[in-house]
């Protein structure tokens, strides 16, 4: 430790505390600097938060100015294009202006010509008119003087007319006396026109230069044999009769209404006429006993068609608007009566249960009543009455129904007997089908197991048996498919030209249109395949093409016996 003088001592603490007053006085000093710079500071920041304001408002205002003058720039921009579109049109219409003033001058100069003209033409007309007029005051004094010359032979005309006319009113008295009795007399020999129609082929034969000489004639009903034995006398060979319903014509489905007298002069014509042909044919067992009583033999051709797997088209429910669910019922053919019970029938089966009819009804007058019949029951909705199908589409068409329907009278005496076309229609269509109680389809039905005859045709009875054979629908339509396996048109072709005489010519004659009987059609497929030339002879106004080439058909266009000759059925292209 160091010993100070207190002198010292006391000087030195003197200096010290005058230093630390000094230090003191800074630090007071600097404070307050410190405090004036805080100040000056928060007054810089506070004037710097409201330049920034300033700021951001001249930026806003700067923005909105940028904004405004890009608007006044587009519409700068507009109004110039439109000014340059304003001077377009201006030009254009200046350039209009000129050009109507050009055309304005040329209208004006041809309107001075025409003026001219027209003048010229006024002073010619006025002079032609005097001349006309001239004229025709000759003519109407020439005409006066021929008018008196006309009166004059009108009144000498006026009395020979007089005199004609009491001559034509003799001759018309004479006429109607005579038109009396033409009338008495039609009323008496109209009874026996079928017996006149009889014997037209065959005087339309007699006259023919077509040669038709066959080694065997076929004739389609005895009404044709008379024509085909007049060929036979004048070139030989044999008559074949095809009866394919009875020979009672008052036992037809559609009987004429002609004089019991005349219908018994048909049927004695007929009698006669197949007691002396070389042979028979006919479509059922049935119409064969029949026939067994005239003498010549008797060969059974049913109506069967070529063997054919029908494959479903595809049209039927669509043609009539049926989901595919529907259970569709089918009828073909003419029918006559008793469609009635069968609508009847429909209508007490389940709603999905349809039937189409592609049928035509006969006489027109059932037609009608048909149809009232299914309007009357509400049954417009599953009864469709619709017309034939083309023979081409029919097996596809019946393909697509569930089950078929045969709608025949067991009480008419022709249906009584048949086995028709439409058995083998279903067949072909692999169809099973229910008919009537009648003997030929019953033993069709019986032999082949293919559908049910019920007992008789009430509407219960048909109900119940449609609705048995759509429960058994799957048995049935196996039954059916094994049917069509065996009865085919192919089976009995051998049969058929060995019963012609195993003929190498063969002439078919016939009232109907031959061009659209599938039977004889059927019959000419069978001949000509075999190299037999095969000619046919009918009438029709309006025959179907030919498809078979190698036959030739003619037929006369009128049905009474008028026509000079018989004209060439075209082949189908």
């Amino acid at each position: 430790m160091t010993n100070d003088h207190p002198a010292d001592l006391s000087q030195r603490t003197g200096a010290g505390n005058e230093h630390v007053d000094r230090a003191a006085a800074v630090t007071s000093s600097r404070e307050h600097g410190m405090s004036s710079m805080r100040a000056h500071a928060d007054r810089l920041e506070r004037e710097n938060e409201l330049m920034a304001r300033k700021v951001d408002t001249l930026d806003e205002r700067v923005a909105s100015l940028r904004a405004r003058n890009e608007v006044l720039s587009s519409r700068v921009e507009a109004l110039r294009e439109r000014l340059s579109h304003s001077a377009s049109r201006a030009n254009d219409i200046r350039e209009a202006r000129d050009k109507l003033r050009d055309s304005n001058e040329t209208l004006r100069e041809q309107l001075r010509e025409t003026k001219s003209s027209l003048r010229t033409e006024i002073l010619s007309g006025r002079e032609r008119m005097l001349e006309e007029r001239a004229r025709r005051n000759e003519r109407a004094e020439k005409l006066l003087a021929t008018n008196s010359v006309l009166r004059e032979a009108l009144r000498d005309r006026g009395e020979r007319a007089a005199a004609q006319q009491e001559k034509n009113r003799e001759v018309i008295a004479t006429l109607r006396d005579r038109t009396a009795d033409l009338n008495t007399l039609w009323r008496n020999s109209r009874r026996f026109f079928t017996v006149f129609r009889q014997g037209l082929l065959f005087d339309e034969i007699e006259k023919l230069d077509v040669d038709f000489s066959a080694d065997t004639y076929l004739s389609l009903l005895p009404s044709t044999v008379p024509a085909a034995m007049t060929l036979q006398r004048r070139h030989g060979g044999r008559v074949i009769c095809d009866c394919v319903e009875n020979v009672e014509v008052e036992r037809h489905s559609l009987a004429p209404n002609i004089h019991p007298t005349a219908l018994q002069m048909v049927n004695l014509m007929a009698y006669g006429a197949l007691s002396q042909v070389d042979g028979m044919m006919t479509v059922s067992s049935a119409v064969a006993e029949t026939l067994e009583r005239f003498g010549p033999p008797v060969r059974l051709q049913p109506n069967y068609r070529w063997y054919e797997e029908a494959v479903p088209s595809g049209r039927l429910r669509a043609r009539v608007g049926l989901p595919e669910a529907a259970r569709v019922l089918v009828t073909t053919g003419n029918i006559v009566n008793g469609f009635e019970a069968i609508v009847d029938a429909i209508a007490g089966l389940p709603e999905d249960v349809h039937l189409v009819a592609f049928a035509r009804f006969s006489p027109s007058g059932y037609a009608d009543r048909v149809r009232e019949h299914v309007i009357r029951s509400g049954m417009e909705h599953r009864v469709h009455l619709l017309s034939f199908v083309p023979y081409d589409e029919l097996a596809g068409m019946l393909a697509d129904a569930d089950a078929g329907i045969i709608t025949l009278d067991p009480e008419n005496p022709n249906h009584s007997v048949s086995l028709p076309n439409r058995v083998f229609d279903f067949t072909t269509a692999g169809l099973p089908f229910l008919a009537p109680p009648l003997r030929e389809i019953k033993r069709y039905i019986d032999e082949h197991g293919c559908g049910i005859a019920i007992s008789d045709v009430t509407a219960e009875s048909w109900r119940a048996g449609i609705a048995t054979l759509l429960d058994g629908l799957p048995r049935y339509r196996e039954a059916m498919i094994e049917a069509r396996r065996r009865v085919t048109w192919n089976s009995l072709e051998d049969g058929l030209v060995e019963f012609l005489g195993n003929p190498t010519s063969v002439t078919l004659l016939g009232f109907r249109d031959l061009s659209r009987y599938q039977r004889f059609l059927r019959v000419t497929d069978t001949l000509t395949s075999r190299g037999i030339s095969v000619k046919a002879i009918f009438f029709s106004e309006n025959p179907q093409p030919l498809k078979n080439r190698n036959a030739e058909f003619y037929h006369f266009t009128d049905r009474y016996g008028r026509s000079e000759k018989p004209q060439r059925v075209p082949y189908a292209e």
